[in-house]
């Protein structure tokens, strides 16, 4: 009987211990047990390194449910059931359904669960059902142990610039960092004191050498950040934000909610402050008599965000307006103080739109011509041959190992190097495709009505639609500009996509 080992480590396990040490001891006990079993064969270990009840965050059960709609094992050896998952029904019943239909048995030290006899499904969901069951139980225990925490003024999170984590009492709080303190009480005075901007405390801190933790160099964000930040005068701020996960609701991706100031948790901490109270108030009035909308609110209103950076610094370009007594003028600047200049954003958006004029032009002369493209369908048709013959090595290593002639050691050894060259014959293959593709006249005709969609369509479009056109035909592009250099004068390199 082909069969493989599925091991992940459970919030049930020792906190003491290790992931790996837990792994490997539950893979000796597994490995012991397969080998008083006369008629199993281990032929494949999956070893999930996370906790996470979350299906998609476990790519070792993800290969396990594949391999089994393939038909490459028998069974499942684990500790547990509930190693298998204990997160959503829908998970779990997935996961079930996709052993029962593919006639896989779950083995366990203590019992063997075949899925389609009605006794053993039956017991199954059961267990399934009193797993999700203490997931749930654990769950509110760290909530209540992270909120009583909290309130006993505790921080569970990364230390802000300023401060270092630490523990005090076996409870997790902060101490100050004198190195970045400083730093800290500079900002906060030349702000509130000094009448500086939080973009020139930005400069000015760059410039001593003051480094953010997440960062290079601080800019206008984050100072303004830093002045809001209650850390400073020894108070703890919880409940913020939350996030919805990716799946949660039918969600495609991870979503943050911002909450509401009086939805925040706000406590006394553990951590002595850096800054005085008065100083925060004081700096926290200024910063409200200065507010202004948001430059970004969510709302796409610059065609070319996320097309151009500054071929200087790398940093992206960003769309600003400026006043003057005649009128309004959108500009397309640098965030770096001091590199490339500002030009007109509608006379970057015209330069832009002539380089995609000119890619076309090229493109419909290369159609014109009708020249000979490269055909790769031999070598295409000689790494499918070496696709093959790996299959039918894999195959055999399977052989060896059922007779006993490999150990697993070997056959995992011999697995991998298998895996890597297919690996790299995938890639070449994925490659070798993408240039016949790309060398076809039908995609050369499909690409140059796109570029014919983005010119027609764009005078009449809505800045977030410009820019969607814009990224359909462009990968990425470079800015630059000299401070001599006329109102219309400067460089523009642009990467086009399929072309």
């Amino acid at each position: 009987m082909k069969t493989v080992i599925y091991l992940r480590k459970s919030r049930a396990d020792e906190e003491a211990e290790t992931i790996e040490d837990t792994l490997r001891r539950h893979k000796e006990i597994l490995l012991e047990f397969a080998r008083r079993q006369p008629d199993m064969n281990i032929i494949r270990v999956y070893e999930d390194v996370v906790s996470g009840d979350k299906l998609y965050a476990r790519p070792q059960m993800l290969r396990l449910l594949s391999d089994a709609e393939s038909a490459e094992f028998d069974s499942v050896l684990c500790m547990d059931i509930d190693r298998l998952g204990r997160g959503s029904a829908s998970e779990q019943g997935l996961i079930l359904e996709t052993l029962k239909n593919n006639g896989i048995k779950i083995i366990t030290p203590r019992q063997v669960f075949d899925l389609n006899n009605d006794l053993d499904e039956d017991y199954a969901e059961y267990k399934s059902f009193f797993a999700r069951q203490e997931l749930k139980m654990i769950k509110r225990r760290m909530r209540s142990g992270t909120l009583k925490s909290i309130n006993d003024g505790c921080c569970l999170w990364t230390a802000p610039y300023g401060y270092r984590n630490a523990t005090v009492n076996k409870r997790c709080t902060l101490e100050i960092y004198e190195e970045e303190a400083k730093f800290v009480r500079m900002a906060f005075d030349l702000y509130v004191n000094g009448g500086m901007g939080a973009q020139t405390i930005a400069y000015t801190l760059n410039s001593l050498g003051a480094r953010p933790h997440r960062s290079d160099h601080f800019n206008r964000t984050s100072i303004v950040a830093m002045l809001r930040n209650q850390t400073y005068i020894g108070k703890i701020v919880y409940n913020k934000k939350s996030t919805v996960k990716k799946g949660a609701n039918g969600n495609e991706k991870q979503i943050t909610v911002y909450h509401s100031p009086d939805e925040w948790t706000v406590v006394d901490g553990l951590h002595e402050p850096i800054i005085d109270k008065e100083t925060f108030e004081r700096a926290g009035e200024i910063l409200s008599a200065r507010y202004h909308r948001p430059y970004h609110d969510g709302t796409v209103v610059n065609p070319l965000a996320g097309i151009l950076t500054c071929a200087k610094c790398g940093y992206g370009m960003q769309r600003r307006p400026f006043n003057n007594k005649k009128n309004t003028t959108v500009h397309l600047l640098c965030q770096t103080k001091g590199c490339c200049k500002s030009s007109r954003l509608d006379y970057v958006e015209d330069a832009v739109l002539d380089a995609i004029r000119q890619k076309l032009e090229e493109l419909r002369s290369l159609k014109a011509k009708k020249r000979k493209t490269v055909d790769y369908s031999a070598a295409i048709r000689e790494l499918e041959r070496e696709r093959e013959q790996l299959k039918r090595q894999k195959s055999s290593l399977h052989d060896l190992l059922e007779r006993g002639v490999y150990d697993v050691d070997t056959f995992t050894e011999r697995s991998k190097n298998i895996s890597e060259r297919t690996a790299a014959l995938e890639n070449e293959y994925s490659e070798l495709a993408q240039k016949q593709k790309a060398a076809s006249l039908s995609n050369l005709e499909e690409t140059i009505e796109k570029y014919e969609n983005v010119l027609r369509l764009y005078k009449t479009s809505a800045p977030a639609q410009k820019n969607k056109l814009l990224k359909s035909v462009i990968k990425s592009g470079t800015y630059y500009k000299e401070k001599d250099w006329g109102p219309k004068q400067f460089a523009l390199q642009i990467n086009y996509k399929d072309a």
